[in-house]
């Protein structure tokens, strides 16, 4: 009897093993017929297009075409690279990218929709004396159009020698008509992290994070220490056009304000990756925290920002532009080389960024007509010091938990 219920137990697994197997293969079989189909499709295509266009297309165009097409799907930071594009591509990154130090034209750009837009402009930069802001759409850098235009190029044609020119022309988003600029590089300082009391009475002070270069934590950190003398119990950091810096940097300014050890985690497709920390104290500020963002929040103040959210600050302003994955290059065999971002940052809770941004709980727009973007742009903060005034240890919590919390994902 024992040895008919093996048998029988014996039996159900194997089949159910087979069933298993059997969907297994036909999945792939089915997946792989389906990824013929469409190179077939592409062939058939292509054919038409050598054989019957009016004009005769070579080949190589047409490919770099189709790979520019398929990577457009993607994210902007992802892009197919010749050789010589790719030894450029190397070369920007190790001079420090958006972030070298040098002569420029004060500008960090992007593509979003599609569409390559300013993301922060440097104080005292060339491109702020000629009225540029955030949100300013670009068309065309030197005599090149920005629709065939990797943003690592782009970038890197926006910085040369001291005293040297170029010619941007920008559609301003307050603006129907389209404006050429001619921009001198020029070498310009990021300001310093600033804190100001607004209402000693009320125990409100702003602290403004422009960047996160080299010793920004260090001057965070001193603004604390005077934000306590000053017996400021509600604390807003400003990062509106911080676009500007290293995560490390961002990542040991976060720990200034949070007890848990993890920062952010940067998680590649399958789930991998690793948990940046700091080996910060926390400097131990127990007040009401409120961080400003907009548009032209990017990159490592998005982690800070997104760090600072799970540890309970509320989030007010705009949605931030959504810059935080990083990018590898993959050798092809033609001599080419892909570049996919392969890993995102996410959040202590697992909330990602990329692609998207930050959305505050509280938004604040300030859209009124006739007003320049520079009274836009102090409207907005005094709404957001409005907004502290007003924030009770009740609300606060609530503000906290409205923020989007997007679990962990294997896929992520």
């Amino acid at each position: 009897m024992r040895q008919k219920l093996k048998g029988l137990m014996f039996g159900i697994v194997a089949g159910f093993l087979c069933t298993m197997l059997v969907g297994m293969v036909v999945n792939r079989n089915l997946a792989l017929e389906g990824t013929y189909t469409y190179l077939k499709l592409f062939n058939e295509v292509l054919s038409l297009v050598r054989n019957a266009y009016v004009d005769e297309v070579g080949t190589v165009p047409l490919m770099r075409g189709a790979y520019d097409g398929l990577l457009s799907e993607l994210d902007p930071f992802s892009e197919y690279l010749t050789e010589e594009e790719h030894e450029a591509w190397v070369a920007f990154r190790q001079q420090g990218g958006a972030n070298a130090p040098g002569p420029d034209a004060g500008l960090r750009v992007a593509r979003k929709e599609g569409i390559l837009q300013v993301v922060s402009v440097k104080p005292g930069s060339a491109a702020a004396a000629k009225g540029i802001t955030p949100g300013d759409r670009i068309r065309k850098i030197g005599d090149g159009s920005s629709l065939d235009m990797s943003v690592f190029k782009a970038q890197s044609q926006l910085a040369g020698k001291e005293g040297g020119t170029v010619t941007i022309s920008v559609l301003r988003r307050d603006e129907p008509r389209k404006l050429d600029e001619e921009l001198t590089f020029g070498q310009t300082s990021l300001p310093e992290v600033s804190f100001n009391t607004v209402d000693k009475t009320g125990g409100i002070g702003v602290l403004t994070i422009p960047h996160f270069q080299p010793g920004v934590a260090d001057q965070v950190a001193r603004a604390l220490a005077k934000a306590q003398r000053a017996k400021v119990g509600r604390l807003l950091i400003d990062l509106r056009g911080n676009a500007w810096g290293s995560i490390r940097e961002a990542v040991d300014a976060s720990a200034l304000f949070t007890s848990d050890g993890v920062i952010a985690r940067l998680k590649g497709r399958h789930g991998e990756g690793e948990e940046l920390k700091s080996e910060r104290q926390s400097a131990g500020y127990v007040g009401k925290i409120a961080v400003l963002i907009d548009g032209s929040t990017a990159d490592a103040a998005e982690l800070f920002a997104a760090a600072l959210g799970d540890a309970g600050a509320s989030l007010v302003g705009e949605t931030t532009f959504g810059v935080g994955a990083e990018q590898e290059a993959l050798p092809l065999k033609d001599g080419g080389y892909l570049v996919l971002s392969v890993k995102k940052y996410v959040s202590p809770r697992g909330t990602a960024w990329h692609g998207k941004g930050l959305a505050p709980g509280t938004p604040m727009v300030v859209a009124q007509e006739n007003m320049t973007w520079a009274d836009r742009h102090k409207k907005q903060l005094e709404q957001a010091i409005e907004h502290l005034k007003g924030l009770s240890a009740d609300r606060a919590t609530e503000s906290a938990s409205a923020l989007p919390e997007t679990p962990a994902e294997s896929g992520s």
